[in-house]
C-alpha cells in the first residue's frame, strides 16, 4: 500500500486540468487503493503550452527528442559519418534486391497498385508509382524479407530507411538532406532503444522504437517545427507497439513486414503532423502512456553515448549471411567443421547458445521449417545446410531445400540449449562427434559476427545484383549513387535507377 504522500502523486496521474471531479474511494472495489479518500479536483489549473490546436504540454522526454531533432543538421556530417552512411546504404540496397519477388514483397506490391497519390513514391524493382505510406510498406518488406540487413544498437534499424527514402522521393530532398536524416534517424533508434531496454517490464515488444525513429527522420525531412515533431511522434508511438510473438515458433509472412508496418504507420503520422493534426501531449510520462507499460527510460542520452564518440550508424554490424543475427557468428565456425569432417559422419552436434538466442532460434518448431520466414530463424536448419553446401545464401531457402531429406537428415543429429555463462548475441559453442569417436569443439565470442569491410559490403551488393540479372551497367551507376549520396540534388535520381530491375514475374 501506499503513505498519503505516494497516494497523492498517484491522483495527480490521474490527469491534471480534469473538470471539477469528486472521486470517493469508499463507493466500492472498482476505486484505485491509490485515490486518497478526500481527493477532489478544483478549477486552477492553466493550459500555457501554447501548443497547436489548444494541445497540452508535451512530457520532458519528448521535449527531449525534439529539440535533438531541430538540432541536428548537416553540420554534424563528419567525412567518417559520410563514408558509414554509404556503407549503410549499399548494405541496405543489397538486402533489398535479396527480398525482390518473394511472395510477401509480392503481396505488397500489388496493394501497392491501388494507392494512388499526389506525393509520388516508387516501389523499387517493379516500378509502381504509390503513396509515401504505401511505397514504404512495400520497399520495407522488400529490404526485411532475406533477414539480411544490419544488425546492432537498435536492432535492425536500417528498417526506417524504406521510410526515409519515400519521403525523399515524395518531397525531392537533396542527397545531403538524406545524409542528415538518417544518420539522425539512426541516432533515435539507437538511443531510444538503449534507454527502453533498461525499462522494468519492456519485455515482449519488438523494436518499438522503429516507428518513432523514422518520425523524426521524415519530420526532419518535412521540416517540421518542434510542435509538429512532438505530435508526430505521439502519434506514432501511441497507436502502435508491435509485439514480439512476431518471432515466435513457426513464422509467418508478417515476420518480414512487421517493421515496414511500424515504419509506414511513422510516415502516415508524420504526413497528419504536418497537416496540422495532434497527438496526445504526453505520449511517454503521461497516465496511461508508455512509461505506465515499460517502465520510465533511464538515462536517454541524445546523441547516444559511445566511449569513442561514433553515432549509432557507425556502430552497426552488417551480416554475411541472409539469416537470423544469432546464426552468423555461428556460420563462420561451420568451414573449420567441415574440413575436419564429412556431414554424413557427423552423429551429433550440439549448439549452446545465450538464452534469447536460443529461445528464438532453436525452439520446437525451428526443426520442421514449412518456409522461408521459418527456415532463416532456424539454427539448425542453417548449419544443416552451411555443413553440406559450405554456404548460406538466396537459394538456401527454396522449398525444395527446405524439405531436402539430406538436410532434414542431419537436423535431426542437432541438438541445441542454452548456455548461462554466454550474455551477448553471437556467443555460442559447437560440440561435433563423428562416428568414429572422433570431437571437435569450436567456440565464438564475437558479437554478431566479424566485422565486414567497405569492399565485403560492395561484394555483397554485387552479388545481389548478379542474382537478380541486374545489368553491371545499372548495378555500377545504382551503386554508385547509395555510395555518394551527397552528390544527389534529387532523391527522385537514385529511386529512378532502381525503379525496375530484373525479371519479375507479373503480378
Amino acid at each position: 500500500m501506499e503513505d498519503g504522500n505516494q497516494a497523492r502523486r498517484s491522483f495527480m496521474k490521474l490527469g491534471a486540468g480534469a473538470a471539477m471531479t469528486v472521486l470517493n474511494a469508499a463507493k466500492g472495489p472498482a476505486q484505485s487503493p491509490a485515490v486518497p479518500p478526500d481527493a477532489i479536483t478544483r478549477t486552477g489549473w492553466q493550459n500555457d503550452a501554447h501548443r497547436a490546436s489548444g494541445n497540452g504540454p508535451i512530457d520532458n522526454t519528448t521535449r527531449q527528442i525534439v529539440k535533438y531533432v531541430a538540432s541536428f543538421s548537416a553540420s554534424n556530417l563528419t567525412p567518417a559519418l559520410v563514408d558509414a552512411v554509404g556503407d549503410t546504404m549499399l548494405d541496405s540496397m543489397a538486402s533489398l534486391i535479396a527480398g525482390f519477388e518473394s511472395e510477401p514483397v509480392r503481396i505488397c506490391a500489388r496493394m501497392s497498385r491501388t494507392i494512388r497519390s499526389d506525393l509520388k513514391c516508387t516501389v523499387l524493382g517493379y516500378g509502381i508509382t504509390t503513396s509515401p505510406e504505401m511505397a514504404a510498406f512495400t520497399n520495407g518488406c522488400m529490404l526485411r524479407h532475406a533477414d539480411y540487413n544490419d544488425l546492432g544498437p537498435g536492432g535492425h534499424v536500417s528498417d526506417i530507411i524504406s521510410g526515409i527514402l519515400a519521403v525523399g522521393e515524395a518531397f525531392h530532398s537533396t542527397g545531403t538532406e538524406m545524409l542528415v536524416a538518417i544518420a539522425l534517424g539512426y541516432e533515435m533508434a539507437g538511443a531510444l532503444a538503449a534507454a527502453g531496454a533498461n525499462s522494468t517490464g519492456s519485455g515482449g515488444w519488438d523494436g518499438p522504437y522503429e516507428g518513432p525513429a523514422t518520425a523524426m527522420a521524415v519530420g526532419k525531412l518535412m521540416t517540421l517545427n518542434e510542435d509538429q515533431l512532438a505530435n508526430a511522434l505521439s502519434l506514432t508511438l501511441v497507436p502502435h507497439m508491435p509485439m514480439k510473438v512476431t518471432h515466435v515458433g513457426a513464422l509467418s509472412h508478417w515476420k518480414g513486414c512487421h517493421s515496414s508496418e511500424s515504419v509506414r504507420c511513422a510516415v502516415f503520422s508524420t504526413l497528419l503532423a504536418r497537416e496540422g493534426m495532434t497527438g496526445p501531449a504526453q505520449p511517454f510520462e503521461g497516465r496511461d502512456g508508455l512509461f505506465d507499460h515499460i517502465g520510465s527510460f533511464r538515462d536517454l542520452r541524445l546523441p547516444a553515448a559511445s566511449p569513442d564518440g561514433r553515432m549509432i550508424i557507425q556502430r552497426m554490424g552488417f551480416k554475411r549471411f541472409p539469416s537470423e543475427g544469432s546464426t552468423q557468428s555461428v556460420l563462420e565456425l561451420t568451414p573449420s567443421i567441415r574440413a575436419w569432417t564429412k556431414p554424413e559422419d557427423i552423429v551429433s552436434l550440439h549448439v549452446e547458445l545465450p538464452f534469447a538466442g536460443w529461445q528464438e532460434t532453436a525452439d520446437p518448431p525451428k526443426w520442421d521449417p514449412k518456409n522461408r520466414e521459418t527456415a532463416d530463424h532456424s539454427m539448425p536448419y542453417v548449419v544443416a545446410v552451411a555443413l553440406i553446401d559450405g554456404d548460406i545464401y538466396l537459394d538456401s531457402f527454396s522449398e525444395k531445400r527446405i524439405q531436402d531429406p539430406a538436410v532434414r537428415r542431419l537436423m535431426d543429429r542437432i541438438t541445441a540449449g542454452p548456455d548461462p555463462s554466454f550474455t551477448y548475441q553471437g556467443q555460442a559453442r559447437l560440440t561435433a562427434r563423428t562416428k568414429s569417436g572422433g570431437e571437435l569443439v569450436k567456440e565464438t565470442m564475437v558479437h554478431l559476427n566479424t566485422p565486414m569491410t567497405h569492399e565485403e559490403i560492395v561484394g555483397k551488393f554485387d552479388r545481389a545484383c548478379a542474382y537478380m540479372s541486374i545489368s553491371t551497367e545499372q548495378r555500377d551507376r545504382a551503386r554508385g549513387q547509395w555510395l555518394n549520396l551527397g552528390a544527389v540534388h534529387d532523391m527522385a535520381e537514385p529511386m529512378r535507377t532502381l525503379a525496375k530491375f530484373g525479371r519479375p514475374m507479373a503480378l
